[in-house]
């Protein structure tokens, strides 16, 4: 899971970073519309790309379980076959996460962006980890990432909203 996180994760850093330079011109141009184009488009290939890891890791969840369980562990493979699944829904919140930060960075809102990426990378996928583990076990271990950006996308939203550019 680790591995194949790291991966898709890289793959939103780089729409983020793509995306920096373009939020920063227009920004400094006072080109709004350009903005909240340049949001829209990042935004969106990060929803469809989101997308197409749920349906990948959903649909080829034993063949992914397999590369990595070289050592054929039954009880391993069965935590993963369920966890793979719930775990990757997060990147739906995940890849809108790290290009929302991206965008508050790259139009002079460091604190905000500063915000999400502590909250997401920290905060609240500790404070989900622990708590939904007490309440639903393993499951909760899994739905900690889910959770965790889904509290971040609340917050990353808020600030975006108070944003001047996107009214």
């Amino acid at each position: 899971v680790a591995n194949i996180s790291i991966m898709a994760t890289s793959v939103f850093n780089g729409i983020s970073q793509g995306a920096q330079p373009l939020f920063s011109r227009f920004y400094g141009k006072g080109e709004r519309q350009f903005i909240k184009k340049i949001l829209r488009l990042s935004m969106g290939t990060a929803v469809v790309l989101a997308l197409v890891v749920v349906m990948i890791t959903g649909s080829f969840t034993e063949a992914i379980i397999g590369i990595f369980n070289s050592e054929n562990n039954a009880q391993m493979a069965a935590y993963a076959m369920k966890g793979i699944r719930i775990y990757f829904v997060g990147f739906l919140f995940a890849g809108c996460n790290i290009v929302g930060a991206g965008y508050l960075s790259a139009t002079e809102k460091a604190g905000w962006a500063f915000a999400v990426s502590i909250v997401r990378g920290v905060v609240a996928i500790i404070a989900c980890a622990v708590i939904l583990a007490y309440i639903f076990g393993m499951t909760g271990v899994w739905l900690a990432f889910p959770v965790a950006e889904g509290i971040t996308t609340m917050i990353m939203l808020a600030a975006m909203k108070q944003t001047v550019e996107l009214r």
